[in-house]
């Protein structure tokens, strides 16, 4: 039986949401305070990766997230918004270099240790290669706002119904139970709400009694002028990040950690980017420099997923996380069906929100 969902967010998680419910033949709404793909999702790097194994299930969940978007793309053509070409990585040299490598090979997760020569092979464009690199080419890079928006069209040609402008004042509440969304022009009324409102999702939350911890990180990503082609694969390197999208356009970023802090002096970094990607790329012309973004990352406090029904409220979900651009499209099937089914999908069984609630 079709139920009315309605989605708060217009990002990547809330564009696979309706993508999915929509494809399902549910109603659904979505309401996006600005416009598609406004916050994180067109401010993301998008390195799609399982590089970084935290727990035995975070490392399962972004292996099915890469296995997601290969079947994404094996049925739509997604050339203009996915490349394939893998990774190289030596952002950490010596003993911290092979620990990574150690770790990855106990997940037996595909990479590799390649030589100078080897990289050269692979990369001819990037200056002066590691002695060694980790390659591991099942990784990839994405356009994400284009994603989003290739997601909510898809679900708009399934009837799905896209509102932006539409800002979130308050949900509204009968007894326990959440049972629509208030905006400034008009109450919406749905069987089933989800919240997947990135660095706001805290804030709706909250009058209804429930503390989400969030810890969202601030950084810098430059999109260049587009350039020919390159680069297929994401390069991480010490002090750099840097890809290229299939339109030409290079993505890159500072290696950071922690929030970016207030009151950084932005032309000096974005001038300090540029240059650490010109000692390390050689392009046939000048980088220069179409968009300055600075992005926020919604990231619960513990680092992992939070997406299922907000405890103590029904008719209530969540979806927020960290790395959304990895994680997102398949979030939202795994979601999507198990909101249709009511069947609870074995791979979100750690990553609940009910994690949060203060112990007994």
């Amino acid at each position: 039986m079709s139920k009315h969902f309605l989605i708060i967010g217009g990002g990547i998680v809330g564009a696979s949401l309706a993508y999915h419910l929509a494809q399902a033949k549910q109603r659904v709404t979505v309401l996006e305070q600005h416009a598609v793909a406004s916050g994180a999702s067109s401010k993301s790097f998008a390195w799609l990766n399982a590089n970084y194994p935290d727990t035995p299930e975070y490392f399962a969940l972004r292996l099915a997230a890469l296995a997601h978007y290969r079947a994404l793309a094996a049925s739509h053509d997604l050339s203009s918004l996915l490349r394939f070409g893998g990774s190289l990585w030596w952002e950490d040299e010596g003993e911290a270099f092979d620990a990574h490598a150690a770790l990855l090979a106990r997940h037996n997760y595909r990479s590799e240790v390649i030589d100078a020569r080897r990289f050269a092979q692979l990369a001819p464009a990037v200056k002066n290669p590691p002695e060694r690199s980790l390659h591991a080419p099942e990784e990839a890079g994405v356009y994400l706002a284009g994603m989003t928006h290739w997601l909510l069209a898809a679900a708009s040609a399934q009837g799905a119904v896209v509102q932006t402008g539409a800002a979130v004042e308050a949900l509204e509440m009968r007894g326990r139970g959440a049972v629509g969304a208030r905006t400034a022009l008009e109450v919406i009324a749905a069987d089933h709400i989800i919240v997947a409102a990135g660095v706001l999702t805290a804030d709706l939350l909250a009058p209804l009694g429930f503390d989400l911890p969030m810890n969202n990180n601030a950084g810098l990503v430059l999109r260049s002028a587009p350039q020919d082609p390159l680069l297929d694969h994401v390069i991480m390197t010490p002090d750099v990040h840097f890809r290229q999208d299939p339109d030409g356009s290079l993505l890159m970023g500072e290696i950071f950690s922690g929030a970016f802090e207030p009151g950084r002096d932005i032309d000096a970094l974005r001038a300090k980017v540029v240059d650490r990607v010109t000692r390390r790329l050689a392009t046939p012309k000048p980088i220069s420099i179409a968009q300055t973004m600075l992005g926020t990352r919604p990231m619960p406090a513990d680092g992992i997923p939070a997406v299922g029904s907000v405890p103590g409220v029904e008719g209530l979900s969540v979806a927020v996380m960290h790395s959304a651009a990895t994680l997102g499209p398949m979030i939202g099937r795994l979601l999507g069906e198990e909101l249709i089914s009511g069947e609870p999908a074995p791979l979100l069984a750690t990553f609940r929100p009910n994690r949060f609630l203060p112990q007994q």
